[in-house]
């Protein structure tokens, strides 16, 4: 600014000694406005960095529990951003059955400071009422990633909840539920976050490389570096619990013994047998398979598993010992004799696939209906010699429908 007023004062003597040498009033008039612009600019560069760094009025949930503050320039941003919160809190509050976040406990989100950064930032500070609330800072909304302000409001409205269970506002919170159990709320908002974190858990579930039940349950648990098991881990509490029995599950940071994998398996069993409880756990594993949690989609992770069921296993009396644990494959099929046991497994194989099409997409249920005739085939002797070239068109499709669902991740536009 010193600069400025140097250059305008420098200008306006320039003008002075022209005008004083004989130069026309015209001619000065025109020296002057131009200083007059060149000042006004300055000015107005300086009023701009001031307008950008003062705050935007508040604005306030309907219910007074969010409050969105914003700097001057991100201002149109607070309405977008209330609305987000607000969808989160909502889907929170329907799943643990009871309201997070108040009037007299409202959650603070600032948009724009600090100044820098892209993230989330979740803090705690208190009012001048001695009210502890939790704010969540987001530096730049253009930038931050949804599912990380998601976890960070998810977060923020648990401790407010819990804040206002213990009401101990002389020390603010006395606990916070695990890292694993902010972050499985938080994922289980989006149906296609479900379905991938289903595919990511069942994958490592079922070769055995997930600890035990109670171990996932700890407030150290596993689930921490796997962020993909927590979500259908908060999902097999949600369906194993009672009604809203997650609010119980959130509040046991709360409680005086502290977060006890014991308790919550005493929620789930009633004498919190742990093998009775990993039992609970292996059936909702088993029967995720059939769940369908997007009509009409159909994931890598589900072509794998069909893949996996494509071996038919023997179960007839005159059928050889030794397969009936690991089964034959499609192509070992073809070269097996036409006996009452072949057909009736093959027809067996046939009603379990086709279950695997229920509520996918055009793909895949093009999948198992090609893989359905090659199994009615071996069926009945009469079209067994057809059932070569019908293995060859399934394995095609399946093929193709791998590569499709690798590029693309998810299929759902049905197959031309």
């Amino acid at each position: 600014m010193i600069g400025k007023k140097s250059c305008s004062n420098a200008c306006v003597a320039i003008v002075r000694q022209r005008v004083v040498r004989g130069w026309s009033c015209g001619t000065a008039l025109w020296w002057l406005m131009i200083v007059l612009v060149v000042v006004w600019r300055g000015m107005a560069d300086d009023e701009d960095g001031i307008l950008k760094a003062l705050p935007a009025a508040p604005i306030t949930a309907h219910d007074g529990a969010l409050v969105v503050s914003a700097r001057a320039d991100m201002a149109e941003l607070r309405f977008p951003v209330m609305t987000f919160a607000a969808t989160v809190r909502g889907e929170l509050n329907t799943a643990l059955g009871v309201t997070c976040a108040s009037r007299h406990r409202p959650v603070n989100i600032i948009l724009g400071y600090p100044d820098g950064g892209s993230g989330a930032l979740l803090s705690r500070l208190r009012d001048a009422a001695g009210v502890v609330r939790e704010q969540v800072a987001v530096p730049d909304p253009d930038k931050v990633d949804l599912d990380e302000l998601r976890f960070a409001l998810v977060r923020a409205f648990l401790r407010s909840w819990l804040a206002d269970v213990v009401k101990d506002e002389e020390h603010g919170l006395r606990g916070e539920p695990p890292h694993w159990v902010a972050m499985g709320l938080s994922r289980r908002q989006a149906r296609e976050q479900r379905l991938y974190d289903f595919d990511d858990t069942h994958r490592v579930w079922s070769r055995g490389k997930l600890p035990l039940l109670r171990e996932l349950l700890g407030r150290d648990s596993a689930v921490t570096e796997h962020p993909y098991v927590a979500g259908v881990l908060i999902g097999f509490l949600a369906d194993s619990l009672p009604r809203h029995g997650l609010s119980k599950v959130v509040a046991l940071a709360v409680a005086e013994e502290g977060w006890r994998p014991e308790a919550l398996l005493a929620m789930l069993v009633t004498d919190g047998d742990p093998l009775v409880a990993e039992l609970l756990w292996d059936r909702y594993m088993i029967s995720g398979v059939r769940t369908v949690f997007i009509p009409g989609a159909t994931t890598l992770g589900m072509l794998q598993r069909f893949c996996n069921q494509l071996p038919a296993f023997p179960l007839e009396p005159g059928a050889p010992m030794r397969r009936n644990w690991c089964g034959y494959r499609p192509e070992e099929l073809l070269r097996l004799d036409n006996q009452p046991w072949v057909s009736h497994m093959a027809s067996q194989k046939v009603a379990q696939l086709e279950a695997a099409a229920i509520g996918r997409d055009a793909t895949m249920r093009r999948v198992v209906q090609d893989y359905a005739l090659f199994f009615r085939a071996i069926a009945v002797p009469a079209v067994r010699p057809q059932a070569a070239g019908l293995l060859q068109t399934a394995e095609t499709t399946l093929r193709w429908a791998v590569r499709q669902a690798i590029s693309e991740k998810m299929l759902t536009v049905p197959l031309e």
